[in-house]
C-alpha cells in the first residue's frame, strides 16, 4: 500500500523523526514489559475467598470487583502458585467454588457461575441474530466494554464502543442472556430467536454500589454508575412488605412530566394532592396523614393546616416515595390516611456530576406583559428578603405586645412608603439543579458524599372568577393574581461504612423560598347571573376593589443522624437509630392590604366625583353598617407575620432473629415540637378616632369632632397611592389620616406538644414462610398545650384579651396486626387491622383568627376540639410474574375506616344583607365517620403483543372508589346547636374524595435512549368546608330567615401529562413534556341547596318569595371560585460526567 504525505506533513514527520522511534520502540517492548509483569509468584493461606482474591489483587496490581454478599463466608484451601499470571490464579482460585471471572480491559470481575442449560433450540430452519444494545439505567448512555453472555451457548463478547453486540448464526431458540459490567448489577433475561430474523433486546443496566471496588478508570465509560431505585426494585420491596404499601421509583419518576414530589405522589394508587401541593391519601384529607423526609417527620409547612407542602421537594433528589396505608407497631398512630415516606437520593461509592436545566413556557403567563408586581428588595429573585420589608425598629418586636407610642411622622419615615403595584413583561421559568457524588477514603473506609444543589425560579399569573352568594344578590369578583416564586434548595448526604456490619449516615436538607404575591381584585355588589331574579331583594350596585402585597419567605432545615448495626457475630440482632431536628420558620413580612371602592357608589359634597369610572377608587371608610369590621381593618392594613417551629425526635429500632422464622422487635420514638406565632397588625384610619382607634360614641360620621379635619385627605384615590404614606396625609393634628397600632395579646400563639412512644412486636414466618404475621402494640403518651387569647368583642376602654389555654393529654394503645400469606413466588395474600389516631393541629387549637385577605375568610381555631380515634381494616390481593424482568404487577383491596370525633374544617356566614363579615373556617368534632374503599393497581408491560414497538410499552393504571358518611351529630363548641344541625345530615366526609384514576402509557426504547409518557389523572369531587349553618326560608322569629352560605364542594379535576425523553449524545439527554393539556378549569362551588353534593345551577322563574311576590329564582350549586391553571410547556436538559 502507497501513502500519499503532502510536502508538509513529511517535513513535520522528519522534524519529529525521534519522537516517531520512541513511539516505534514502546509499541514493540510494551508487550514484553507486560507480560514480565504479568507473571507472578505468590503464596495464599487458608481463608475466605475474599481474602484470596484480595491477595491476588495486592500481589499484581489489578483491580478486581465482587460482591462481597456473596464470597465472604465461602472458604478456600489455600496454595502456592509459581510464575503465573492473573488469569491463571484466579482460575485455579474459583475452580470448584461455584464462581467464575470475566475482563473489562484491564479489569476483572468475580461473578457467580452460570448454571448449566441447554438451549431449547428449534428443529430445522435457518439461524437467527441476535443484537441490541447496552446501556445505563438513569441516563441510558452507551456502555461499551460491557460483557454479554448466551448462558445456555457459553458464548459471550464485549459491546463496542457505541455499546452494540452482535451474534449471528444461533440457531433458533430460547435463550438467557446475561449482561455485566463492572460497577453494575448484573442482568439476565430471556430473549427468543426466530429462524432467520433478527432479534433486537437491548438491555439497561442499572449501577451497583454492593462491589467492593468500584471502577472509575481503565474501563471505556465515561462516567461511574449511580444506582437509584427501579421500577423492579420498589415492586420487590412493596411485595417483601408486611403491611399494606405503595410507591414509586426513581425510574417512574424520570420518565414523567413531574417536577415536584407533589406531582409524583398523584401516581401512586390511592393518593391524590389538593392545592397542587398536599397529599391525599385514599380520599383522605391532608389532617389525617403523616409526611416523613428521611425518616423525619416532616413539619407544618403552612399557617392555616398541619399539612407539609410536597411541592418544595424537587424530582431531581427524590430516589423513591413509599405510602405505607396500614398501621403498624413501628409507625407513629397519627397516620389514619396514611404514612408518605419522602426517600432522597442517597450517597452513593462513585464520583459522579451532573447538571439539569429546565425552562419552559406557561400559558397567561410568560411573556405576559400585564403581570402585577411591587417593588421589593434586590435579592427577591434569590428568595430573600433584603431587609426592605423587615419590622421597623421603631416599633416593639415581634412578641412584645405593647403598642407602639410614636409619631405620625415617625411611622411616615420608618416604615416603607411603597402601597402601588405596576406592571412588567413575565420571563418563562428557570430551573437549575447539580448533583455531585464522591467518595473519600477515611481510616480505610469510604465516606459517600451527595451533594444536591436546585435553583428554581417560576412567576405565575391566573385569572381568578369568583362568586359570593348573598341575600340580595352575589357578590362577583375577578381577580389577577401574580406570583413570582424564587427558591433555592440543597440536599447533603453523608454515608460511612465503618465496617461490613455498621453503617451511619448523615442527612441534611435545607430550602429557602420567596414568594413575591400581588393581588388585584375588582368585584360588584348586588349582581346576578340571571336578568330578573330576585328583583324584590335587589340591594345597592356596589363597586370594590382590594389590592394586596405580599411577600412570604420560608426557611426550612432537616436534617437527621442515624446508624444501622449488626450484632453479635451471628448477625441475628439488628438495631437502627436516628436522631433529628428539624426548624421550620415562615415569615410574611409587611404585607399591605389595601381596601376601596368606587366612588360612583355614593353623592357626598364632601367627597365630589372626580374624571372617569377609574379615578373614583376611594377607601371604604366606616359606615353605620359593621361599624368597627370596617375601622379595625381600615383603609390601609400591614401585617407582620412570623410562625417559628422546631421538632427534635430520636428513635431506635431493635430486632433480635430468635429463630429462623421468628422474629421479634422492639423500638421507641421520641418527638419533642414547639411553635411559636407572633404577628403584628397596623392600620391607617381617619385622624377622628380615638387613642385606642375607634369612634367616640360609636358615630359612623367622619368628622363629627373633628371640624378641622382635611377631607381632600381623608378622602384620598387610589391614584394618590404613591404618595399618601408621608406626612402629608399622617398626622398627629387629627386632621388628615393616622396609623394606629392594633397589635394586641390575641395576635400571638404558643404551642408544645411531647410525644414518647414504644412497641414491641413479633414477625414469625410458619410453614417455610409462605405465612408472614407480623403484629404488636404501640403505646404512645401524647400532650398539647396551646396557649393564646381571644381578643375582646367590644372597642370600650380597658377591655382586656381572654386567655384561653387547651391542654390535651392522652396516654393510649394502638394495637396492630398484618397477615400475609403467599402460596408461591407469584401471590400475595394480605389481611391487617390496626387502630390510630388523629390529633388536632396546633393552628386548629388555638384562638387565633386571621383574616385570609385572598380567600376572603376568617379562620378561627376551637380550643374545644379533642382527638379522633379510628380502627382501619384491610384485606388485598397481590399478584407478581414469577421472575418479574418487567416489573409487572395486579393487586385488588378493600379497606374500612371507623372514625370516631372526626376533625373536619366547618364553614359559616350569615347572608342576612346587614351582615358584611367574611366567611368563617373553624374546625369541628363531627360524631362518627364510616369510610369504605376499593382499590386497583395494575402494572403491565405489553411485550406480548406482536410487533417490536410493543416491546417497549407498558401499561401503569390505578383506581380506587371511596364511599364515606357522617353518621351522627356532635355537641358544638363554637356554633349554637340551632347552627349545627344541618353538619351531619346524611353528608359524605369533608375533604373525601369519592374516586381517583390514574392511567399512564409508557414507551422505553433502551437502544435509542427515547422515552416516552402519556399520563392521566382525575380526582371526584370534595368537601372543602362543611357548612354548619341553616338554609334560606325557615322563620326565624317573626322576620324571614336570610339563611347561612352552603359547603364548599370542590369539582372533580382531570390533568393529562406528555413527556418524551431522547438521548442527544453519550452524556447528554433532553425531555420535552406537556403538563394539564386538558387545562380543566379548577373549580368550587357553594352548596346553595345543602345537599351536600354538587348539582348543577338551574334557572327557575316564577317562585314566590316570602311577602309573596312573584320572583325568578335559581336552583342548584352556585359557582364560588373559577380559573384556568393554562398549559405548561418545559423543556430540561440533564449533562451527566
Amino acid at each position: 500500500m502507497k501513502l500519499n504525505l503532502t510536502p508538509q506533513l513529511k517535513r513535520r514527520l522528519i522534524g519529529r523523526a525521534w519522537l516517531i522511534r520512541l513511539v516505534a520502540y514502546a509499541l514493540i517492548l510494551f508487550p514484553l514489559f507486560t507480560n514480565a509483569q504479568g507473571q507472578k509468584t505468590l503464596k495464599i493461606e487458608k481463608g475466605t475467598l475474599e481474602q484470596a482474591i484480595t491477595k491476588i489483587r495486592t500481589t499484581f496490581g489489578v483491580v478486581i470487583a465482587f460482591n462481597k454478599a456473596d464470597i465472604q463466608d465461602v472458604q478456600f484451601a489455600g496454595g502456592d502458585y509459581k510464575n503465573i499470571s492473573v488469569e491463571k490464579v484466579l482460575e485455579a482460585v474459583l475452580k470448584g467454588s461455584g464462581f467464575t471471572y470475566q475482563k473489562n480491559g484491564s479489569s476483572y470481575v468475580v461473578l457467580k457461575s452460570p448454571p448449566s442449560k441447554s438451549p431449547n433450540v428449534q428443529a430445522g430452519g435457518d439461524p437467527g441474530t441476535l443484537k441490541g444494545r447496552i446501556v445505563e439505567f438513569e441516563s441510558s448512555q452507551p456502555l461499551p466494554g460491557a460483557t454479554v453472555y448466551i448462558i445456555e451457548t457459553k458464548k459471550g463478547m464485549q459491546t463496542n464502543a457505541d455499546g452494540y453486540y452482535l451474534f449471528n448464526n444461533l440457531p433458533a431458540g430460547k435463550y438467557t442472556l446475561q449482561v455485566s459490567f463492572i460497577g453494575y448489577n448484573t442482568a439476565k433475561l430471556p430473549v427468543e430467536v426466530k429462524p432467520g430474523k433478527e432479534e433486537t433486546f437491548d438491555v439497561k443496566l442499572q449501577g451497583s454500589n454492593s462491589l467492593s471496588e468500584v471502577v472509575v478508570s481503565g474501563v471505556k465509560k465515561s462516567r461511574a454508575p449511580v444506582a437509584h431505585t427501579n421500577d423492579r426494585q420498589v415492586l420487590q420491596e412493596l411485595k417483601a412488605a408486611q403491611s399494606v404499601v405503595s410507591g414509586i421509583s426513581s425510574e417512574q419518576i424520570s420518565k414523567s412530566a413531574d417536577r415536584n414530589a407533589a406531582e409524583v405522589v398523584q401516581k401512586i394508587s390511592g393518593v391524590t394532592i389538593r392545592d397542587d401541593k398536599f397529599i391525599v391519601i385514599r380520599g383522605m384529607n391532608e389532617r389525617y396523614n403523616l409526611t416523613y423526609l428521611n425518616g423525619n417527620i416532616a413539619p407544618s409547612t403552612e399557617l392555616y393546616s398541619r399539612a407539609f407542602s410536597l411541592d418544595l421537594i424537587p424530582t431531581r433528589i427524590i430516589d423513591k416515595i413509599l405510602v405505607y396505608k396500614s398501621p403498624a407497631p413501628d409507625l407513629l398512630a397519627d397516620m389514619t390516611g396514611g404514612a408518605v415516606k419522602i426517600f432522597t437520593k442517597d450517597a452513593k461509592t462513585v464520583k459522579h456530576f451532573d447538571l439539569e436545566l429546565q425552562t419552559g413556557y406557561r400559558e397567561n403567563t410568560s411573556f405576559n406583559k400585564n403581570f402585577l408586581t411591587y417593588q421589593g428588595g434586590k435579592f427577591d429573585f434569590l428568595g430573600f428578603d433584603d431587609g426592605a420589608r423587615k419590622l421597623p425598629g421603631v416599633v416593639p418586636n415581634y412578641g412584645d405586645f405593647r403598642k407602639a407610642s410614636i409619631s405620625q411622622k415617625t411611622y411616615a419615615e420608618a416604615f416603607s412608603p411603597i402601597l402601588e403595584y405596576g406592571k412588567k413583561t413575565a420571563l418563562p421559568p428557570l430551573q437549575l439543579t447539580a448533583n455531585y457524588y464522591n467518595t473519600v477514603n477515611i481510616g480505610g473506609k469510604n465516606l459517600s458524599i451527595l451533594s444536591s444543589l436546585s435553583y428554581k425560579n417560576e412567576p405565575r399569573y391566573l385569572d381568578v372568577d369568583r362568586q359570593q352568594n348573598q341575600s340580595d344578590g352575589f357578590r362577583i369578583s375577578r381577580e389577577n393574581q401574580s406570583t413570582d416564586a424564587a427558591q433555592l434548595s440543597l440536599l447533603q448526604n453523608f454515608s460511612y461504612n465503618f465496617s461490613d456490619k455498621s453503617k451511619f449516615y448523615f442527612k441534611n436538607f435545607l430550602l429557602q423560598q420567596g414568594q413575591q404575591y400581588t393581588l388585584l381584585s375588582n368585584a360588584r355588589n348586588g349582581l346576578f347571573p340571571f336578568d330578573g331574579i330576585y328583583k324584590d331583594l335587589r340591594g345597592r350596585d356596589v363597586s370594590l376593589r382590594n389590592i394586596v402585597l405580599t411577600w412570604t419567605q420560608r426557611f426550612l432545615y432537616s436534617g437527621n443522624i442515624g446508624g444501622e448495626h449488626q450484632l453479635g457475630k451471628s448477625d441475628k440482632h439488628h438495631l437502627d437509630w436516628n436522631a433529628g431536628y428539624t426548624y421550620s420558620r415562615l415569615d410574611m413580612p409587611d404585607q399591605r392590604i389595601i381596601r376601596l371602592q368606587n366612588n360612583n357608589n355614593y353623592n357626598d359634597s364632601r367627597f365630589p366625583k372626580a374624571g372617569d369610572f377609574e379615578q373614583n377608587f376611594v377607601p371604604v371608610f366606616r359606615s353605620e353598617l359593621n361599624l368597627n369590621n370596617n375601622v379595625e381593618l381600615g383603609h390601609i392594613t400591614r401585617l407582620w407575620t412570623r410562625n417559628n417551629e422546631n421538632v427534635y425526635n430520636g428513635s431506635a429500632d431493635y430486632s433480635f432473629n430468635y429463630k429462623p422464622w421468628i422474629t421479634l422487635k422492639a423500638g421507641t420514638y421520641q418527638q419533642w415540637k414547639e411553635r411559636v406565632v407572633f404577628r403584628r397588625v397596623y392600620t391607617v384610619n381617619e385622624g377622628d378616632l380615638n387613642s385606642n382607634g375607634y369612634p367616640d360614641f360609636d358615630t359612623p360620621t367622619i368628622g363629627a369632632f373633628a371640624p378641622d379635619m382635611d377631607f381632600n385627605t381623608v378622602f384620598w384615590r387610589q391614584q394618590d397611592l404613591g404618595k399618601l404614606w408621608s406626612t402629608s396625609y399622617l398626622r398627629d393634628n387629627n386632621t388628615g389620616l393616622k396609623v394606629f397600632d392594633r397589635t394586641s395579646g390575641s395576635d400571638a400563639y404558643t404551642a408544645t406538644e411531647q410525644n414518647n412512644s414504644g412497641y414491641i412486636a413479633a414477625s414469625l414466618l410458619p410453614f417455610g414462610s409462605k405465612l408472614d404475621i407480623y403484629g404488636g402494640i404501640r403505646v404512645e403518651y401524647n400532650r398539647q398545650k396551646v396557649a393564646g387569647a381571644i381578643a375582646p368583642s367590644a372597642a370600650a376602654v380597658g377591655d382586656v384579651n381572654t386567655p384561653v389555654l387547651a391542654d390535651l393529654k392522652s396516654t393510649q394503645y394502638f394495637p396492630s396486626l398484618n397477615i400475609s400469606y403467599r402460596p408461591d413466588s407469584s401471590w400475595v395474600f394480605r389481611a391487617a387491622y390496626g387502630k390510630t389516631i388523629n390529633r388536632p393541629e396546633f393552628r386548629e387549637l388555638s384562638p387565633y383568627s386571621e383574616l385570609d385577605y385572598i380567600n376572603n375568610q376568617r379562620i378561627v381555631g376551637n380550643s374545644g376540639l379533642v382527638f379522633a380515634t379510628v380502627n382501619n381494616y384491610d384485606l388485598r390481593l397481590e399478584w407478581y410474574p414469577a421472575n418479574n424482568q418487567r416489573g409487572e404487577t395486579i393487586s385488588i383491596g378493600a379497606f374500612k375506616k371507623d372514625i370516631t370525633n372526626p376533625i373536619e374544617r366547618t364553614i359559616y356566614r350569615e347572608l342576612d344583607p346587614s351582615y358584611s363579615d367574611p366567611a368563617l373556617i373553624s374546625f369541628q368534632n363531627a360524631g362518627k365517620a364510616k369510610v369504605f374503599g376499593i382499590e386497583l393497581d395494575f402494572r403491565k408491560s405489553l411485550h406480548f403483543i406482536p410487533g417490536r414497538v410493543f416491546r417497549d410499552l407498558s401499561v401503569v393504571a390505578n383506581g380506587t372508589y371511596i364511599h364515606s358518611g357522617v353518621k351522627t351529630d356532635t355537641a358544638g363548641k363554637v356554633f349554637a346547636p340551632e347552627q349545627l344541625r344541618m353538619l351531619v345530615a346524611g353528608r359524605k366526609l369533608q375533604g373525601q374524595a369519592s374516586y381517583s384514576f390514574n392511567a399512564g402509557l409508557y414507551y422505553d426504547n433502551a437502544g435509542s435512549g427515547t422515552r416516552a409518557a402519556v399520563i392521566y389523572n382525575e380526582v371526584g369531587e370534595r368537601i372543602y368546608a362543611a357548612a354548619v349553618g341553616r338554609k334560606a326560608g325557615t322563620q326565624k322569629g317573626t322576620y324571614p330567615d336570610f339563611g347561612t352560605s352552603g359547603s364548599l364542594i370542590e369539582l372533580p379535576r382531570r390533568q393529562l401529562d406528555l413527556s418524551l425523553t431522547q438521548r442527544i449524545v453519550k452524556s447528554l439527554q433532553a425531555k420535552f413534556s406537556v403538563q394539564n393539556l386538558l387545562n380543566q378549569s379548577v373549580a368550587m362551588v357553594e352548596d346553595h341547596n345543602f345537599t351536600f353534593k354538587y348539582e348543577k345551577v338551574q334557572y327557575i322563574p316564577g317562585l314566590k318569595t316570602s311577602n309573596s311576590t312573584q320572583s325568578d329564582a335559581i336552583e342548584g350549586d352556585t359557582p364560588a371560585s373559577s380559573y384556568k391553571p393554562g398549559r405548561f410547556y418545559l423543556l430540561t436538559l440533564t449533562y451527566g460526567f
